[in-house]
């Protein structure tokens, strides 16, 4: 693991945790900072609004895997989505820039962690 912070589990957070991840993934030589940041933006978003807890943290990994672990472990459910729709797109965008991306209960503290490494548009 590269690094793991945490952060409060705040709408004002989400901003921090992918500015902070995608420099991260940028300075390791991750080649698509962009789709980092929308994923993390993204994940961040939903640890927020769905997960509860006093925080959720982000961790770049080794293999320039992105990581995010929250206090629920309920999974995510896809959502039917039309072109009004202003949520309910995460999955969608987890399979389009991320590919074989996984989400799993964490063992070890509860909740789950959404992990992910972000592919080329």
């Amino acid at each position: 693991m590269l690094a793991t912070v945490a952060f409060a589990c705040r709408p004002d957070t989400v901003a921090e945790a992918r500015s902070w991840a995608t420099k991260l993934y940028a300075l390791a030589g991750g080649a698509v900072p962009d789709a980092c940041e929308l994923l993390v933006s993204e994940v961040a978003t939903n640890a927020v609004l769905h997960a509860g807890g006093p925080e959720y943290t982000v961790s770049v990994l080794n293999d320039l895997s992105i990581a995010v672990w929250d206090h629920s472990s309920a999974m995510p459910q896809r959502r039917v989505t039309d072109e009004e729709s202003t949520c309910g797109r995460g999955l969608a965008l987890l399979e389009l820039l991320a590919p074989g991306y996984t989400v799993s209960p964490n063992e070890e503290l509860g909740g789950k962690i959404v992990r992910f490494m972000p592919k080329a548009w």
